[in-house]
């Protein structure tokens, strides 16, 4: 089975469901709003924004919470499932929902002043084919933030939990220049998670200009 169609049934079944309650068993729900916020991923004055693989809106959530009351806010996914729990949580016209492949992305060049791409890149065999299709419809200047399972211990059980890959820190901030990527800053959750190395890998990227 490749990676969309697992994606798919993985995701349009039990697991896709049980998102929201691991949100909030994990904390990261909460967490989430400590990421999206002035003076860490800062989106005011973003008009136009992308939530990459955007699950049940916990993202986007933020993203609406902090963007310019002008933003459009474009989410995609692989599930159809996982785009129905968005749409009916947000209920936001300001929102448009598509179902969409990372590596083959249905927009334009140079389209999006931010990005958001969470706990995406794993599913990919390769995560080159989905880093270039970030750069590629951010605008020069722009940012992407990407959080992505570490190759930690704790990384190891949501790789078994979840059926996805880790990424060594060092060799995905390689691989994200390499597509055009700069690797800006890293971010955590918490002084916490950052002392104890947990939440995995967050970082803003920003597009060259």
């Amino acid at each position: 089975m490749n990676y969309r169609s697992f994606i798919k049934d993985h995701y349009d079944g039990l697991p896709g469901a049980l998102t929201a309650v691991s949100g909030f068993i994990t904390g990261h729900e909460a967490l989430a709003g400590r990421l999206i916020r002035s003076g860490a991923f800062d989106v005011h004055g973003c008009k136009r924004i992308l939530d990459a693989g955007c699950g049940n809106g916990r993202y986007s959530k933020f993203l609406l919470r902090e963007a310019s009351p002008d933003a459009v806010l474009t989410s995609f996914d692989l599930s159809q499932k996982m785009l129905e729990r968005s749409r009916k949580r947000l209920g936001n016209p300001r929102v448009t929902h598509a179902a969409a492949d990372l590596t083959r992305l249905p927009y334009a060049d140079a389209t999006f002043d931010a990005v958001v791409s969470g706990w995406v890149l794993e599913h990919l065999p390769d995560p080159r084919p989905g880093l270039r299709e970030l750069a590629r419809v951010l605008k020069p200047g722009a940012r992407l933030l990407l959080l992505a399972t570490e190759d930690t211990f704790t990384g190891a059980m949501c790789s078994r939990l979840w059926h996805c890959r880790t990424y060594n820190r060092e060799e995905l901030r390689r691989t994200c220049e390499v597509c055009g990527l700069k690797w800006e800053r890293e971010l955590w959750f918490s002084k916490l998670h950052s002392l104890l190395r947990l939440g995995g890998i967050i970082v803003e990227l920003h597009k060259p200009f």
